[in-house]
């Protein structure tokens, strides 16, 4: 059970990739018409969010990670010293930095559907 999560959760940010990009199209086909844009704004807001909740995830889940190297971090650095510690940190970073690579166009979705969904907002006609 345990590995079939960890594979959902690598699989998670190229599922995601793929998903944005016909949302994305459809949203801003909406935002093109004035009578459209407050759903828009709607379905940028919710795209933020479902972004933000699936980063919030696979950030915890890379942390905790992460920390399980931090005893194998302070054993090295008090056996070994500092350079075979760096060196091992490096190698780390190295391994784990596509992954944490992969999270980008989640924090960048968060970032642009916020503002897009405030800016709709403004800009949609009120209705009375």
């Amino acid at each position: 059970m345990l590995d079939f999560l960890l594979v959902v959760l690598a699989w998670l940010p190229v599922c995601f990739d793929w998903a944005v990009i016909p949302v994305a199209v459809v949203l801003i086909a909406l935002a093109a018409s004035a009578r459209t844009r407050g759903a828009a704004a709607r379905g940028f807001l919710i795209a933020a969010c479902v972004s933000a909740a699936l980063l919030s995830v696979l950030l915890a889940s890379s942390v905790f990670h992460l920390l399980g190297y931090g005893r194998a971090v302070v054993d090295l650095l008090l056996n070994f010293g500092p350079s075979v510690t760096r060196d091992y940190v490096a190698t780390l970073i190295g391994q784990n930095g596509r992954g944490l690579l992969a999270l980008v166009p989640m924090v960048v979705t968060v970032l642009l559907s916020s503002v897009a969904a405030l800016y709709l907002r403004r800009a949609s006609p009120r209705e009375s």
